[in-house]
């Protein structure tokens, strides 16, 4: 197995547990990644590996799921995870007023971090399904809508207080 990379023991128990719900172990992957996440944040190259001969599938069919979904992060991130929704309706109703603002607010771009660590402003989000309440964004996981650049500031003023 991997050196670099173990499941830590309250990992290792969960991961245990779903083995005996899922029967084809490949249906792991995903639940496998979350566990990585949960106790690194992220997931390094070295949890690939190993979660590829855990699951037993191909390093490359785990790095594939890592790199398809957006709630997987292959580096560290902040705190406070910043995603704003671009599809159509929420770029109409303002979501490039949204970027601006944590540009203005935190003085990072996508793919940054404040030098503090406590946001990260990753990508843009392609659809949140939050049409009829655009513009909106994901803060780690929690749906905000119905944003203006003046209710974000407020939000992220919010977060930079709690710390």
């Amino acid at each position: 197995m991997s050196d670099n990379y173990r499941f830590s023991p309250e990992a290792e128990k969960k991961f245990q547990e779903l083995e005996k719900k899922f029967p084809q172990r490949s249906s792991l992957v995903l639940w496998a990644l979350h566990l990585v996440m949960e106790d690194k944040g992220y997931i390094p190259r070295s949890a690939v590996d190993y979660v590829a001969e855990r699951v037993g599938v191909a390093p490359s069919w785990v790095a594939g799921v890592v790199s398809f979904y957006s709630m997987y992060h292959e580096t560290p991130i902040g705190k406070y995870h910043l995603n704003v929704c671009y599809n159509v309706s929420c770029y109409l109703m303002g979501s490039d007023k949204l970027e601006e603002c944590i540009r203005r607010k935190l003085g990072i771009e996508p793919g940054e971090t404040t030098i503090d660590g406590k946001f990260t402003f990753t990508r843009q989000a392609e659809c949140l399904a939050a049409c009829g309440k655009a513009p909106a964004m994901l803060i780690n996981h929690e749906y905000y809508e119905n944003l203006t650049p003046e209710k974000l500031e407020a939000i992220l003023d919010e977060l930079i207080q709690k710390g």
